[in-house]
Order: C-alpha cells, then sequence, then structure tokens
C-alpha cells in the first residue's frame, strides 16, 4: 500500500477497518494505545502519538482519500470502502493530480492489496454496512453492465451512493437505475438524479417497485430482505432478476428533468455548507455570513435533514459529490 503514499498510520487504521464491517472511532483509537501493552492491531504499528493528532489525521486523510465511509447503521461508527472500489479510485486521483512530492501510484501494490483482502463471497449479508461492501465489491469488478432496482430510500444505502455510480461509469459499463417514483421527492435523490443526468446515466422511474436488487453483468443479483439481502449466482436464480429489469426499464420514465432545491435550502444553506467545508467554526461562519450562530445551526440542521446526512462532516461531503457547492 505504500505505492499510494499513505504514512504508516492511515495505513494501519484502513488495513483495520477491512477486518470488520464497522468500528467506532474512541474503539479504535483504544486499540492503537500503545499503552496497552501489545503491538496494536497486530498490524506492526510500533509507536503512536497522540501529540501529534496522528489518528484524527490519518482518518480525515483516508476520508478525503474515499478509502472510509461512515455507517450507514451506526452513528459514530465508520467502515472501510472495498478496496476493489476505493484504491483503483485513489490511484486514478493521484495520476490525475499529482503535485510536487507526491508518489506515483503502483498498480502492483494495488493489486497485491486488493487480491489480499479480497472478500470471501457471501450467499446472504446481515445489515446495511454489509450489504454496501459486498456492492462495492461487486461495481468495481463489473464488466458490461450494472442495474439498480431501488424500491426504498435508505440514508447512506448503495443504491443512491456517488462512488458506486463513478466506478461503473470509470469502468464504461453501462449504468442503469430504476427507482420507485416517491423516491425523487426526496431532495438528496433529486439531487443525485440530477447530478447523474450530467454524467449521462439519468434513472427511470416507475409508479412501484416491488424490490431493491442490485444485478451485474447479469450474472450476481445482490436482493434486499428487509436489514438482510440474498446473493444469487446461479443461473437459474439471476434469470428471473433479469427479466424483472428489463421490463421496470422498458416501462420506466426519465422523470423530473431538474432537481429544485426545496425552500428551506437557500443560498444561505449553501453558503453555510461551503464555509464548514472550509474548516470555519459555527461562530467564524456566523460573522462572515452576517447572521447569529443559533441561525447557523439551525441551516447546518436543515441542511443535513435535506441531504439525509447524519452528521455535519457527511452533509459538506454529500453536499460537493452532488455539486451543490
Amino acid at each position: 500500500m505504500s505505492g499510494l503514499g499513505l504514512d504508516a498510520v492511515a495505513e494501519a487504521v484502513y488495513l483495520t477497518a477491512l477486518t470488520r464491517a464497522r468500528w467506532r472511532i474512541v474503539d479504535l483509537a483504544r486499540q492503537l494505545d500503545p499503552n496497552h501493552g501489545h503491538s496494536p492491531l497486530d498490524l506492526g504499528l510500533s509507536r503512536f502519538d497522540h501529540g501529534d493528532g496522528g489518528l484524527a489525521a490519518a482518518l480525515d486523510q483516508l476520508r478525503a482519500d474515499g478509502l472510509l465511509a461512515a455507517s450507514a447503521e451506526e452513528s459514530g461508527a465508520i467502515r472501510a470502502v472495498d478496496p476493489a472500489l476505493a484504491l483503483p479510485a485513489l490511484a486514478a486521483s493521484r495520476v490525475w493530480g499529482l503535485s510536487a512530492g507526491d508518489v506515483r501510484p503502483q498498480a502492483l501494490s494495488i493489486a497485491q492489496l486488493i487480491a489480499r483482502h479480497q472478500p470471501p463471497g457471501p450467499d446472504r449479508l446481515h445489515g446495511q454496512d454489509e450489504m454496501n461492501s459486498f456492492a462495492e465489491h461487486l461495481v468495481a469488478n463489473a464488466r458490461r453492465e450494472v442495474v439498480i432496482l431501488s424500491g426504498q430510500h435508505r440514508t447512506g444505502s448503495f443504491e443512491f451512493a456517488v462512488p458506486i455510480a463513478e466506478a461503473v461509469l470509470r469502468r464504461g459499463a453501462q449504468l442503469r437505475l430504476i427507482w420507485r417514483s416517491e423516491l425523487i421527492r426526496t431532495p438528496s435523490v433529486a439531487a443525485y438524479a440530477t447530478w447523474l443526468r450530467t454524467r449521462g446515466a439519468a434513472p427511470r422511474i416507475v409508479p412501484t417497485l416491488p424490490t431493491t436488487t442490485l444485478l451485474v453483468d447479469r450474472s450476481v443479483a445482490m436482493v434486499v430482505d428487509g436489514d438482510d439481502a440474498v446473493v444469487n449466482r446461479s443461473a437459474s436464480a439471476v434469470a428471473p432478476v433479469c427479466v424483472l429489469a428489463d421490463q421496470v426499464w422498458g416501462m420506466g420514465s426519465p422523470g423530473i428533468r431538474r432537481h429544485q432545491p426545496p425552500a428551506e435550502q437557500t443560498p444561505r444553506h449553501h453558503k453555510v455548507l461551503r464555509l464548514l467545508a472550509d474548516g470555519l467554526t459555527d461562530d467564524a461562519i456566523a460573522r462572515q455570513v452576517g447572521v447569529s450562530v443559533r441561525t447557523v445551526r439551525n441551516d447546518m440542521a436543515a441542511a443535513m435533514l435535506s441531504l439525509d446526512a447524519r452528521s455535519r462532516f457527511q452533509a459538506g461531503v454529500r453536499a460537493a459529490q452532488l455539486g451543490l457547492l
């Protein structure tokens, strides 16, 4: 992983996250404590300097690089983005945006890390984080086509994740998204639809949709059933899913043409989000915008609600991904 230019702490944190579906920052800090009397996480990290804020810096770096994502199940928890999806995206970013001192990513290092941590192929998944991780794995290996049927909206789910769509489009595969019409009323979903249209992957809308399903290359289907999902690989099990996908795609309509922000999503909300993303405190934002601190916090609460974000940080990331900043 050194070919990606990550420091030792960031690399250790990311490798640790791959061993569990999700973990809390406080748990990680405790396990990385050098006073614990054992090698932290058995990853060979011999020392960890709390005074330098190494853990916080590593987490911020891994979030910015797209290697960590907020848990969709547990507030304050984090999960690792599947390396098959995250590392090629990071490599592309580093290659296209090299600056002085950057190390050019090594394809062999990326391939070796992915091979070492390649997840198994389960038949059943439990919880949204496992579904998201497995969806990332499937999409990262797609060759021809990815179809996503979205019968419901769940905050942080793979069906509405920008990195998932980016991975498919970057590989040159076809992306077909089919949504139940009710979902487009959610502001974050409508904004995501607008972004998809700019990428030539406009979703189709149908009145009803009986299931939420991910279909990859017409050979693997992940069918969501409440908090669980079933993974089908046999031709006999996948064939009916292909038929359903073709039928609803043919019946679907383009839906709304452009996203109109809700009344509460004013330009001031956008400015507050931009300043938050720049690292300003609530007090500093209030002074720059010319409103009270309470107004700033109310704006942030409204923005989080409209973006289906569970934290201020997630709201800023999601707004940036959707081009709202």
